[in-house]
């Protein structure tokens, strides 16, 4: 996404109240929206990427989350598809498991997360992704890359103590996701 992309900016319970520029809701004193995902393998193992030099925000950092900001008018779960198509060239349907207000560098946000299960192996934009690999989940928690993204540890961290299921999901026994932190 590019700084001339409107987007929604939304109120402390994410409803929109107007559009503007990316990187704009912060001097309104309002909220914007990112949909990430945390992607898997047949596995279960997480797609660690790290973020090139020149990125705007945590330049040469690892995370687990692959996402931006929705465009006006765009849903999270539609966001999160395009980044996925975008940054990694694959066509997946993230399921929503966490949907919470979050600081972040550029203001304060609504994060939606999803999962994801990659069937082949990405196809990654150069101009957003570096490097890329799987690892269990624990280690990422015991043995993280380093420097990784706050945030993206704070998730994974949160949702394993929830239970919150990282293989492909049998939707009939799935728990709802998360709308405010606990």
């Amino acid at each position: 996404m590019t700084a001339h992309e409107t987007v929604d900016y939304v109120d402390a319970d994410d409803r929109p109240v107007t559009r503007g520029p990316r990187g704009g809701a912060a001097a309104r004193g309002l909220y914007y929206r990112v949909a990430a995902t945390v992607c898997t393998d047949s596995a279960g193992r997480l797609l660690v990427y790290r973020r090139p030099p020149w990125a705007a925000v945590y330049p040469d950092h690892h995370d687990i989350l692959i996402g931006g900001c929705p465009r006006a008018g765009e849903a999270y779960a539609d966001a999160a598809a395009r980044e996925l198509h975008e940054e990694l060239g694959v066509l997946a349907t993230p399921r929503l498991v966490l949907h919470q207000p979050r600081p972040s560098p550029a203001g304060r946000c609504w994060l939606a997360v999803h999962v994801a299960e990659i069937q082949a192996p990405p196809s990654v934009d150069a101009r957003e992704i570096a490097e890329h690999f799987f690892a269990p989940p624990a280690d990422l928690l015991d043995h993280p890359p380093t420097p990784l993204v706050p945030e993206g540890r704070r998730v994974l961290a949160q949702l394993l103590a929830r239970g919150i299921p990282l293989a492909p999901p049998d939707t009939r026994h799935l728990p709802p996701p998360t709308t405010r932190p606990t």
